[in-house]
């Protein structure tokens, strides 16, 4: 017990005394990049680097300015630049507005042009089951029914779905052009 005691202490007091810098930045997306080794940081990113000091600064990790890093010349910090950064509306950027409404349209305009010739099979069923009043031209015709039913069904769906986000970007504020 008393060997365990001793161990968490040492443990303890040697962790206390490490340190590292963590280095922050910005890239071309928007993207918040951390890394601890400098080496790791493209060279067009290293002049918006924020160094974050997670053992020297008082506070637990302020940010700091540029230290020497072992044998080589520290990037100097500096503020991110806005322009840079992607705009967020409703927790989202402009990426994934776009894709949401590309993919609920190509969604809904897919299934619309795939209807007519899905109501010209089921009518060509129908015309069959007239003349041959078989079992397997009723399921036939019975089951193209059915997808016909599910495809008009999952248009509605998709339709909603697409009223929904519209009051959501309209709510958050979204441009226009990202509604597209």
């Amino acid at each position: 017990m008393k060997v365990m005691v001793l161990m968490s202490m040492l443990f303890i007091s040697f962790s206390m005394i490490a340190h590292a810098d963590i280095y922050r930045w910005v890239d071309s997306k928007g993207v918040v990049n951390f890394t601890d080794d400098i080496d790791t940081i493209p060279k067009k990113y290293q002049k918006k680097v924020k160094i974050i000091s997670t053992g020297e600064a008082s506070d637990g990790g302020a940010v700091t300015g540029p230290s020497q890093p072992s044998g080589q010349e520290a990037p100097k910090a500096q503020p991110v630049d806005q322009s840079q950064q992607q705009k967020t509306y409703g927790g989202h950027d402009e990426g994934w507005w776009r894709s949401q409404y590309t993919g609920l349209r190509g969604e809904i305009a897919q299934l619309q042009a795939n209807l007519p010739a899905k109501r010209e099979e089921a009518e060509q069923l129908r015309r069959q089951l007239v003349i041959y009043t078989y079992a397997r031209n009723r399921v036939a015709y019975r089951d193209k029914l059915d997808e016909i039913q599910r495809d008009e069904e999952r248009i509605s769906t998709l339709t909603g779905q697409l009223s929904d986000l519209d009051t959501q970007a309209a709510a958050a504020g979204v441009p226009f052009e990202w509604r597209k």
